[in-house]
């Protein structure tokens, strides 16, 4: 258990990434009565101590104000969300590491596959890297694997601005210990986010909604940046719906290899990610805001867990190489003109 078993429930939280997940968690936890802090520096540091955090979402708005900071300054918490995205997950979950004290948790809340993946559990790759995430093992060897609980987030939200996001759509998590047991420490977190108004659920096999969380990202975010479509298009739309079907054929063959226990049909998971309506992925998001993209967590990871199995994954492997291509040439295009050259 945490330091928080004699203090009624109320838990120090510290939020790392004050991104569109990271505001949302932030200000239904603060709103909820938990002692809520923000690693955050500069304009979005400025904004958040002027302004508070604020978010729309189905029940309304939400205004909280929360202490931000460096680590340095925030103190030890009960638990640390990290919430940055996966390309710069390693440098912000060093840049925490003064907030863990003494029976800290520390939740990675990423999207696709995480770097303590074949940690905690048997298996012939136990303890392995994943290199695509992990290069060298590097963060795996830094944070302390004991504190660390997993968590697949179903949230879609949007940044408005420093400290204001958007959320159109139920808020939910799944978090698990990492060595697929079930604990009291994991049961209090997931007890402090359902008190926010995140329905949350304890899994004792946390890689199995990893895995389905991982299939929705490999068969939508990779191709709203190739089209511009919104989750409703690529899983309705006949062309975009049948490469969606081929990718995610892909992915669950990757699953099962692993060990994941799934019990997920293909029609009724586009029936499903349709139903997500008009949503644009984070993918899209960060292509048309120009920053880096999360292909090497939502891809690569797949890619080179397929290949542990033997698997090829090809069709996965190609849209990978054309979202490369298109950002590439985005990023050309923004940097200015180049000469051209026209063959008649």
């Amino acid at each position: 258990m945490t330091a928080t078993a004699d203090r009624d429930g109320r838990w120090r939280v510290c939020i790392a990434g004050a991104g569109a997940i990271g505001t949302t968690l932030a200000t239904r936890l603060a709103v909820a009565g938990h002692d809520v802090s923000v690693v955050a520096r500069g304009a979005t540091r400025a904004a958040i101590e002027a302004d508070g955090l604020t978010l729309t979402d189905r029940e309304g708005t939400h205004h909280a104000r929360v202490a931000a900071g460096s680590a340095d300054e925030l103190g030890p918490q009960d638990a640390v969300l990290i919430c940055a995205k996966a390309t710069d997950h390693a440098t912000l979950a060093r840049a925490v590491l003064p907030v863990v004290g003494e029976g800290t948790l520390v939740v990675p809340v990423v999207n696709g596959i995480p770097w303590w993946y074949f940690e905690g559990v048997p298996g012939r790759h136990a303890g392995s890297a994943v290199e695509a995430v992990d290069p060298g093992g590097r963060l795996k060897a830094e944070m302390p694997l004991d504190r660390i609980i997993g968590a697949v987030t179903y949230v879609t939200a949007e940044r408005l601005g420093p400290g204001v996001a958007r959320s159109t759509n139920p808020l939910r998590m799944v978090v698990g210990e990492i060595d697929h047991t079930v604990t009291d420490r994991v049961e209090a977190l997931a007890a402090v986010l359902r008190s926010a108004g995140i329905a949350t659920e304890v899994s004792a096999r946390i890689r199995d909604p990893l895995w389905t969380k991982v299939i929705g990202n490999i068969t939508s975010n990779p191709l709203s940046v190739l089209t511009g479509a919104t989750l409703r298009e690529i899983y309705t739309d006949p062309t975009l719906s049948h490469v969606a079907r081929q990718l995610l054929d892909e992915a669950l063959v990757t699953a099962a290899a692993h060990g994941a226990r799934m019990d997920l049909d293909p029609d009724a998971f586009l029936a499903m990610g349709a139903s997500m309506g008009d949503i644009r992925t984070s993918m899209l998001q960060d292509y048309e805001k120009g920053l880096p993209l999360e292909l090497a967590a939502i891809g690569d990871a797949v890619a080179e867990l397929a290949e542990l199995k033997g698997l090829a994954m090809p069709r996965t492997r190609t849209i990978l190489d054309l979202v490369r291509f298109r950002a590439a040439k985005s990023r050309a295009e923004a940097d200015g003109p180049s000469p051209r050259k026209d063959v008649a």
